[in-house]
């Protein structure tokens, strides 16, 4: 237990000590940005004129509406996470981890170093990351259609998310890390995971639940209710989730990613030692 909040105070140490480290997240974010901004725009000319007939055909015309179009940037921020994820999100996580195995020895901090290294493959990473958000989210959606909408649904909801993320959250770093391919990837995550579960569950569970509490706490629909009287208070909502969306994905990448790392390095001390342990055994004191 001792190591587990060793390894969580060397997470804020990273962050605290290598500003660097943001960068790949405020990256995603910016992107994510550019995707909120672009529906901001849709209703207004000369953007209307581009924006407007694919939120028209998708949601309807009433959302480029004053004020419901305010909600519905609230409201489209899962899809502009999701789309800013796949485009560049993903591998940019990827790119995070080789900047936490720099830190660790003691390299100079670098994402153009890591773009260099040319060992964040593209497809590999958004593969993987596609895949563990479609079976936390489809897990999470088919709970929800086939059992009645209760407070204790909702919490083994949340914790099957968990679980699955964390299940599968080592995913990324084994393919940066070792070259794996995609489902290689994977099952070597999950064998890890195995392995270390509780420490995983922790660094995992920390951001998620963040996100999760905010994203249950604050509906579309509750925030709807709380616009009756300042609808542009759905705006400071849409900052509020842009920011604690990107710092969870930050917290979690670069926990993973140290513990991982953390953990082989331990595994080769543990051989190394086993090894001169063996070694000082079959020499042994030569006896005359």
């Amino acid at each position: 237990m001792r190591a587990l909040w060793q390894s969580l105070r060397n997470v804020g140490r990273l962050f605290g000590s290598h500003r660097r480290l943001w960068v790949p997240f405020l990256i995603t974010a910016f992107v994510e940005a550019l995707c909120l901004l672009a529906v901001w725009l849709a209703p207004h000319p000369p953007f209307s004129s581009v924006l407007a007939p694919p939120l028209r055909y998708f949601f309807s015309d009433r959302v480029l509406h004053y004020p419901v179009h305010l909600w519905f940037i609230y409201h489209v921020t899962k899809h502009t996470n999701l789309i800013a994820s796949i485009v560049i999100g993903a591998y940019m996580s990827g790119l995070a981890c080789l900047m936490v195995r720099q830190a660790g020895r003691g390299e100079h901090i670098s994402l153009r170093s890591a773009l260099h290294s040319k060992q964040v493959r593209y497809a590999r990473v958004t593969l993987i990351w596609l895949v563990t958000w479609g079976l936390a989210r489809g897990l999470v959606e088919g709970l929800a259609s086939v059992a009645p909408k209760s407070l204790p649904v909702l919490g083994l909801a949340v914790l099957l998310s968990v679980i699955v993320q964390a299940v599968l959250a080592y995913g990324i770093p084994s393919a940066v890390f070792e070259g794996l391919s995609w489902w290689r990837a994977m099952l070597r995550g999950i064998g890890q995971f195995l392995t270390y579960p509780l420490s995983t569950l922790i660094v995992v569970g920390l951001p998620s639940s963040l996100v999760l509490a905010y994203s249950f706490l604050l509906t579309p629909t509750r925030v709807g209710g709380l616009m009756q009287n300042v609808p542009e208070i759905a705006l400071a909502f849409v900052v509020a989730k842009w920011i604690i969306w990107t710092a969870a994905d930050a917290m979690m990448t670069v926990g993973i990613a140290h513990l991982w790392l953390a953990h082989q390095e331990a595994k080769a001390t543990a051989t190394a030692s086993a090894a001169l342990s063996s070694g000082d055994v079959q020499q042994g004191p030569v006896v005359t």
